[in-house]
Formats: structure tokens, C-alpha cells, sequence
């Protein structure tokens, strides 16, 4: 974090670039070639700050996806959970019928069914809510994409500015 006293330092070297930039060319040569170092400078550092804005969203959304992928797989196997419960179900409701003689038993094996129906419709809305997240994630890689785009385009005009000052910070013959 920056503290007080590097913001009013900061602040103290910016005041200094814009007094000599508001003196123009009417500077010695030196003060010139500082003046085009900080502008060079500053343009690097800006375009620095937004190549490593787009480096952590392209991270952010490949680990976004990457959970995804990992949510549906175990969807998938809660789907598998839920297939084979249902066919305990029908084992148990074939054991119900013989059991008819011990009632604790059968009580138990009802409810157990009863869980499993509910185990049932949970894995049904859980693969719902990944289809809904797989949605999401193919808008965020949209917008990562837009976001690209301009930073590109911010890159590009960064250059025409740095050719500009360039010129700027070039001796008036």
C-alpha cells in the first residue's frame, strides 16, 4: 500500500513534469529529455498495468472454467449414485415384500427410498445449475474477448501517443 508521504512525492514530481511541459520547448535540452523520459515512462507503466489486468482475467476465467469442469464430473457421478440407488430401491422394495414379518425393518427401507428420490431430484437441480454456470462462464470468455479487443485497441493508440511525444520531446531546430 502507499503511504502519505510517497502520494505527496508523487504528487510533487508530477507538478514539476507539468510546469515544464507547460513551459514548452523553451527549456534547456536536458529538461527535455526528462520530460520525454517521463512520458515514455508513464506510457510503459500504463501499458504494463493493462497487460497484467489481461493476464489476471484470462487466469480468473480459466479457474472459473476449470470448476466448472470439475462441478459437472461430479454431477455426473451423483447422477451414476442416483442410478444405482434407484435400483437399491427396487431391491429393497422386492426385499419389502419378503420382509413382512419385521416391520422396523420395512419402516427403514421406506425411508431410505424416500432418500433416495430426494438424492434424486438434488442431482437434477444440480445439473441445471451447472448448465446455468457453463452459460456464464461462456459469456465471461466473451467479454474476456471484448476486453482483449481493447486492450489492443489501447495498446495501438499508447504507440500513436508515444510517437507523438516523441516528436514533442524532439529539439525545435
Amino acid at each position: 500500500m502507499i503511504k502519505r508521504d510517497q502520494i505527496d512525492a508523487l504528487n510533487a514530481v508530477l507538478s514539476d513534469l507539468e510546469s515544464d511541459l507547460e513551459r514548452g520547448p523553451l527549456g534547456d535540452a536536458a529538461g527535455r529529455t526528462d520530460r520525454g523520459l517521463w512520458v515514455r515512462l508513464l506510457t510503459a507503466l500504463v501499458a504494463v498495468l493493462a497487460l497484467s489486468n489481461l493476464y489476471f482475467v484470462n487466469d480468473l476465467t480459466d479457474e472459473v472454467a476449470l470448476i466448472i469442469d470439475r462441478a459437472q464430473k461430479m454431477t455426473d457421478l451423483f447422477g451414476r449414485v442416483a442410478e444405482r440407488m434407484d435400483q437399491i430401491r427396487a431391491e429393497v422394495d422386492d426385499i419389502d415384500q419378503s420382509v413382512v414379518l419385521m416391520p422396523v425393518v420395512s419402516a427403514q427401507m421406506r425411508e431410505m427410498a424416500s432418500h433416495v428420490q430426494v438424492m434424486g431430484q438434488s442431482v437434477t437441480v444440480m445439473e441445471r445449475s451447472t448448465e446455468g454456470l457453463g452459460g456464464a462462464v461462456a459469456t465471461m470468455d466473451g467479454t474476456v474477448r471484448e476486453m482483449t479487443m481493447r486492450f489492443y485497441d489501447l495498446n495501438r493508440t499508447l504507440g500513436a501517443m508515444r510517437a507523438d511525444v516523441d516528436q514533442m520531446a524532439r529539439p525545435v531546430p
